[in-house]
């Protein structure tokens, strides 16, 4: 998936997003490697280093996001095949996407998080025009699902001990999602 066919920068009433760059890395790490960031990421690297090699890996599907010229946030949209039958698997190719952010903890709680996560569904469904779009989160995780139900998704599963966390609990696991013609519907009834 390339973000290159998309206008950039996106910007919203207070964020602008735009795709990654390698030297982004540094900027994103001073929060990122914090306590209350790293509780709810996949992963927990130990370095600048590490982060950065990571970072540089997953530049294809990585997003920034800045707030009055400061790195605030970071996003992926992780386009993927849809499941489907053998014969119609070519109709199914990149039908849909897995997005998910992390924010800079000092600006959480002033409806950032909701900002963005419709950012990332206008990239989506307006941008790139997908079928289906979800999102998952620890079930602990209260923010991420609030954020989710705001952005007008709505959540298809909730998976029982399914997450085994770095803190060595299985955790629930809920996932949410919204296709192409709820977006098109909530669209329609914003206006």
């Amino acid at each position: 998936m390339s973000f290159e066919r998309l206008d950039w920068p996106l910007l919203t009433a207070r964020l602008t997003l735009r795709p990654a760059r390698a030297s982004d890395a540094a900027e994103i790490w001073g929060w990122q490697q914090l306590p209350e960031v790293i509780q709810w990421t996949p992963r927990q690297l130990a370095s600048l280093e590490a982060f950065t090699d990571h970072w540089v890996k997953h530049l294809d599907r990585t997003l920034v996001v800045a707030q009055g010229g400061r790195l605030i946030g970071s996003a992926k949209v992780s386009v993927q095949n849809a499941w489907s039958q053998e014969e119609v698997v070519t109709q199914a190719a990149g039908a849909e996407a897995e997005i998910g952010w992390a924010l800079d903890p000092s600006i959480h709680g002033q409806g950032y998080g909701t900002e963005l996560a419709v950012s990332l569904l206008v990239i989506c469904f307006d941008g790139l025009g997908l079928h289906r779009v979800v999102g998952i989160c620890f079930a602990d995780n209260a923010a991420s699902a609030r954020v989710m139900e705001k952005a007008g998704m709505r959540r298809e599963a909730h998976f029982r001990a399914d997450s085994l966390h770095r803190d060595g609990r299985w955790y629930d696991t809920y996932c949410y999602a919204m296709l192409a013609s709820e977006w098109a519907q909530q669209r329609a009834s914003d206006s």
